[in-house]
């Protein structure tokens, strides 16, 4: 065989588990990863709860929601809902129906993350003029990777008639964690999902 030849199918049989591992990109992903939203929506879980036991009051209660906003305020409301109800609050569909109006207000609800790396990370190398890349796959001695689903909650109560001051709440804070680490690449321990049955109703 002419050496050209030889050199053509060498470089050929390197090639081909690289084209057979092509990734392509989508720009239909969503926004947050299930990771992400997991994490969050626990830690308003616990938020929650902690601020019903702080911020008893008496029934009919309004939640007062018009400075309640960010990432996944409606579950978080729909989390603070449910904690009243289970500390034994009635909830009012308005303001004039009700005893006590608590103004609720969101201090954060998103995630925080740290990677470490003793190694080469994890790298994806663009073809030009295509929208595939070949994966290059971590290589590494040690790696870790955290993420913490933070969410912190305020609250305060007052009179729905009079106005008068009842009583504040907070900052109450919840947080779910979540850490994989990974020992000369391929040995990997700790949980990569985190199951929404895992999510305690208090603080841990």
């Amino acid at each position: 065989m002419p050496r050209r030849l030889v050199i053509v199918a060498a470089a050929g049989a390197l090639i081909a588990p690289l084209v057979s591992g092509c990734v392509t990109y989508r720009e239909t992903q969503p926004a947050h990863a299930a990771t992400e939203l997991l994490l969050t929506s626990h830690a308003a879980e616990i938020a929650a709860d902690k601020l019903a036991t702080a911020l008893s009051a008496r029934s009919p209660v309004f939640l007062d929601v018009s400075h309640f906003k960010g990432d996944s305020a409606d579950y978080a409301i729909g989390a603070i809902d449910a904690a009243f109800m289970r500390h034994g609050m009635t909830l009012a569909p308005d303001k004039k129906s009700s005893k006590v109006t608590v103004e609720l207000r969101l201090g954060a609800l998103s995630i925080d993350q740290k990677d470490v790396v003793f190694g080469l990370p994890a790298e994806t190398l663009p073809i030009p003029g295509t929208i595939t890349a070949f994966p290059i796959p971590e290589i590494s001695f040690y790696s870790s990777n955290r993420r913490i689903g933070v969410a912190e909650f305020s609250a305060f109560a007052y009179d729905s008639a009079s106005g008068a001051p009842i009583a504040f709440a907070g900052p109450v804070s919840g947080e779910r964690r979540l850490v994989q680490k990974r020992y000369l690449t391929f040995i990997t321990r700790g949980k990569r999902l985190e199951a929404p049955h895992d999510a305690p109703p208090t603080q841990p």
